[in-house]
């Protein structure tokens, strides 16, 4: 059987190892090296697939929408979420829950979550600057397409329905029977008085919204920015303007 042995090994005698030898070695690892690294990382990547669903709902007129987004460094006095449609005006009836949770700089939670309604955000540098102006008060009865207000929640049917105070808000939910000092949260237009004054507002703070949103389906995009109405003295910071 010997006789049949193509693969005769040298004998040790006859090895000669040579300098061009170990360079070609060393050559050929590194190469199968990068080689193994470079399928590795291949196999370990994500694939994204683009996938188009059509919608089996088509008879149903509204759909529920679920928020949770965190901001390390955006105070919740200053965030605001909107939602508009392609004609720039706001969504109407759209029934709302939104809570946002103060953070503080290293992440965790400051008193107690406020329930706040949708605000017109700023979409350019002018509504930027104007945001937060005493001037730049919201006083009126009823939302709009093109104006917001701090909702009275369940306590009235139309969620566009405005309680511009503290006091508005708690007399409509006294008047329908409805607990108007929940234990979870407060309510935004009470924030400068309950949650505020017991956890002062300070300077890096971060904010969670959680939000649940029932709306009808119309085309419409979620904006999330400053608040052109929101209260300034509950905010500890640099001026908007010099944020750029």
């Amino acid at each position: 059987m010997k006789s049949f042995d193509a693969f005769g090994r040298p004998v040790q005698e006859f090895q000669v190892k040579t300098t061009f030898g170990g360079y070609l070695s060393l050559c050929s690892l590194a190469l199968v090296a990068i080689l193994f690294i470079t399928e590795l990382g291949y196999f370990l990547q994500k694939e994204t697939k683009d996938k188009m669903i059509i919608d089996q709902g088509q008879d149903q007129k509204y759909l529920n929408m679920t928020v949770d987004v965190t901001f390390p460094q955006a105070a919740c006095s200053v965030v605001g979420l909107n939602l508009i449609d392609p004609k720039r005006a706001n969504v109407m009836h759209v029934g709302t829950e939104i809570y946002k949770t103060r953070l503080s700089r290293q992440g965790k939670p400051m008193g107690i979550k406020v329930r706040d309604s949708l605000a017109n955000v700023a979409t350019n540098t002018y509504e930027l600057i104007e945001s937060g102006l005493a001037t730049a008060g919201v006083r009126t009865t009823h939302a709009t397409t093109h104006l917001r207000c701090a909702s009275c929640f369940q306590s009235h049917t139309d969620e566009d329905d405005c309680c511009f105070t503290c006091d508005d808000v708690r007399r409509e939910f006294r008047t329908r029977g409805l607990d108007d000092h929940p234990k979870d949260y407060v309510f935004s237009q009470c924030e400068a008085e309950e949650a505020y004054r017991k956890v002062q507002p300070e300077v890096g703070e971060g904010c969670r919204i959680e939000a649940r949103l029932h709306i009808r389906k119309v085309p419409a995009t979620l904006h999330i920015g400053v608040s052109r109405h929101f209260k300034e003295k509950l905010w500890r910071g640099a001026k908007l303007t010099d944020s750029g």
